[in-house]
């Protein structure tokens, strides 16, 4: 009898003591935390490495063939005797423009200049949607225009020069030009020329050879016009059918002062270019937000000439 009683008692004192250290943790929880629960513990490393992921799918930057920092070429020894678009005035504005206009880019902040170039124009579908962005957020660009396609939409090229956008030759029918003839190099630039000046009433100010493809032979056709060969050194492929968010990022990332930024309006994966119109917004008003003036390629090069 004896042993039964202090076995039981020996149970009784064991519980007791254990149900005092639960309630003396309780204690030490609710004085440091303000719980009676304990609270995980959160590695802050493990935050700021989260934070710190890289974007997913993120396209490189591609470089053309030819160097990425094209100066202007020097002119022929008989300088031709035409006139270049974007180096006169537009043709009057209509009546229309007793609404407030956009800021003109010269007037907008932004100490590091910046040219959005659209390649492969004009059409009738998106590049009316790109002029309508650009005239909506103030911004003038520069487009590389097809010879056929201006044959084909003469008002859309028209629209281009009277809102003030730069113009540059982009070949008759985008052809591999560093796989032709001298002659019909000089070709494929005069009939595009031709179609532009019989609209507007002056050639293209700038030549940008399709694919960015250059060999000595387009370099010597172009100098013989008198005008510089440009390329670009920021290209987030939007004609591949990149996602809207990778297009944005890419220019994000990869833009600084007295870049040249590719992009198309016409064209693109089975003809669409939908993500280009709609990353267009972003691309832009990331750039204002962030020190950038966005200029056309022949103000982005007398800028540079003049520093």
């Amino acid at each position: 009898m004896i042993v039964r009683f202090t076995m039981e008692r020996k149970q009784y004192w064991m519980l007791g003591i254990a149900c005092s250290g639960a309630l003396g943790m309780m204690l030490v929880n609710y004085s440091v935390t303000g719980s009676v629960f304990p609270i995980p513990h959160i590695s802050k490393t493990a935050i700021s490495e989260s934070a710190a992921s890289p974007h997913p799918d993120v396209i490189a930057v591609q470089k053309p063939s030819m160097p990425q920092e094209q100066q202007p070429l020097p002119s022929p020894h008989e300088e031709p005797a035409v006139k270049h678009a974007s180096l006169e005035p537009p043709p009057a504005p209509s009546a229309q423009t007793n609404q407030t206009s956009p800021t003109p880019p010269s007037k907008v902040a932004g100490s590091k200049k910046i040219a959005l170039t659209f390649d492969d124009g004009p059409d009738h579908k998106y590049t009316p949607q790109v002029l309508d962005i650009l005239k909506h957020s103030g911004v003038k660009a520069t487009f590389f225009v097809v010879g056929n396609q201006v044959k084909k939409y003469p008002d859309v090229l028209r629209r281009i020069y009277a809102e003030g956008h730069a113009i540059g030759n982009h070949s008759w029918d985008h052809a591999d030009l560093s796989k032709l003839t001298p002659t019909r190099i000089a070709q494929e630039i005069k009939q595009t020329d031709d179609s532009v000046k019989g609209l507007i009433g002056a050639v293209p100010s700038m030549v940008r050879a399709p694919y960015g493809a250059v060999s000595p032979a387009v370099k010597k056709e172009v100098e013989l016009t008198g005008r510089p060969l440009v390329s670009w050194n920021v290209d987030p492929k939007d004609w591949a059918g990149t996602s809207v968010s990778d297009i944005v990022y890419n220019v994000q990332t990869h833009a600084k002062a007295d870049s040249i930024v590719l992009l198309h309006s016409f064209g693109g994966k089975d003809g669409k270019l939908d993500n280009t119109v709609e990353a267009l917004p972003q691309i832009i008003a990331f750039l204002q937000q962030n020190d950038f003036q966005i200029v056309t390629v022949p103000e982005l090069t007398e800028s540079k000439e003049s520093k």
